[in-house]
């Protein structure tokens, strides 16, 4: 059976690399300057979780870029 990550609420930092094919550093480059939305963290020793909505506009807005 296969899973479709994009299928999730949210996805892990690491997951977000595999699909989009970025390093950590500027998964979390495009979240600090808006372009991916991330939930909201108490402190920066909980995981990054970023909004599987914004990863598909993030891949739309790349894909037309090219």
């Amino acid at each position: 059976m296969l899973y479709n990550l994009l299928d999730r609420p949210v996805l892990t930092l690491t997951e977000a690399t595999m699909v989009l094919g970025l390093s950590a550093s500027t998964i979390k480059r495009r979240i600090e300057t808006g372009q991916l939305k991330s939930v909201k963290r108490g402190s920066n020793l909980e995981k990054i979780l970023i909004y599987t909505e914004s990863i598909k506009s993030y891949l739309s807005v790349e894909e037309k870029q090219k």
